[in-house]
Order: C-alpha cells, then sequence, then structure tokens
C-alpha cells in the first residue's frame, strides 16, 4: 500500500504558463538541457484538457522567435550528463582564431554571458580554470574519471546582476 502523503497533487498549468514555457525554451533552443525541457513541456502539454491545450498552441503559434543556432544534441546531451554526474569530459574545442584542440575538462558551471552559453571548468592540461564556449565545441565524450571536488572560489564570482537559474523574480 502507498502512502498517501507520499503522492504529489496534480500539476495544473494555463494556457499562458505552458507558452511562457514553450518561449523560454524557444528562445533559449541552445541552453542546457532544453532538450530536457522540451520533453517536460510535451508531457505537460499532454496533461492539459484538450481545449486548454488547443488554445495553448494556438498562442505559441502567434510568438515568433527568431533562428537559434542549435548545437549537435550529441555534444549537448554528453556536456549535460558530464555535469549532473560530475565526470570528465573530453572536449574537441575551436577558439576564437579557430585552432581546434582536444582537451580533458572537469565540468563545474554553466553560465549565460553576451548572448553566449559557456562551460565552465577545470582544465587538465592547462591546469587553470577555463570558459568554453558552448557553440565553439565541436565534439564532446563522457569519460567514467569522477570530477574531484574543488572549491567553488577558484572559478570567481559571479556579476551582480547574475543569478541561478533556480532564483525567483
Amino acid at each position: 500500500m502507498l502512502d498517501a502523503a507520499a503522492t504529489l497533487p496534480p500539476v495544473n498549468f494555463t494556457e499562458t504558463q505552458a507558452v511562457a514555457v514553450a518561449v523560454a525554451l524557444a528562445a533559449q533552443a541552445d541552453a542546457p538541457y532544453a532538450t530536457d525541457g522540451r520533453m517536460a513541456l510535451e508531457k505537460v502539454l499532454d496533461v492539459m484538457q484538450p481545449e486548454a491545450r488547443r488554445r495553448a498552441e494556438q498562442l505559441a503559434g502567434r510568438v515568433w522567435v527568431r533562428g537559434v543556432d542549435r548545437r549537435p544534441s550529441g555534444v549537448s546531451r554528453a556536456i549535460e550528463q558530464a555535469l549532473a554526474t560530475r565526470h570528465v569530459l573530453a572536449l574537441t574545442y575551436r577558439d576564437g582564431q579557430g585552432q581546434s584542440s582536444r582537451r580533458r575538462v572537469e565540468p563545474h558551471l554553466v553560465a549565460h554571458s553576451n548572448e553566449h552559453w559557456y562551460l565552465i571548468a577545470w582544465c587538465q592540461q592547462k591546469r587553470a580554470v577555463r570558459w568554453f564556449r558552448w557553440d565553439r565545441i565541436h565534439a564532446a565524450d563522457l569519460t567514467v574519471q569522477p570530477v574531484p571536488d574543488r572549491d567553488l572560489a577558484l572559478f570567481g564570482t559571479p556579476p551582480t546582476d547574475a543569478h541561478s537559474a533556480r532564483s525567483k523574480s
């Protein structure tokens, strides 16, 4: 027998709440966990009443988002898994001058700044913190090597106008 206290009440989204999630996902299609976000949105839409879903889809169709370049899903998925499971990544990275390198990095943070997403990691080759622009990562392979704990102070202090994805407005 299941404990009644362990169940969750149904989650009810309004049409505009579902559209707000859809707009956020469409506007940041290259964001970390965007694929999982789109899958979650589909689950939300699937449990909405048919008329509410129709109205939400109709409203979402009246919101345009101009072209967002999505990274190949294999790269994004490997980075997302490395962050979640705390494993080292083997990256192929092309810098701003077009020079390609292969590196093993310890992912610690993800940041959005100046219209770009960045993987902030400890580079084992350079033995230092490095910011890797997400759209310049051309290959990412998850390894079995665990990421050691590092003091987050090594990675700097976020700007005063920065906040976590969880912070409430």
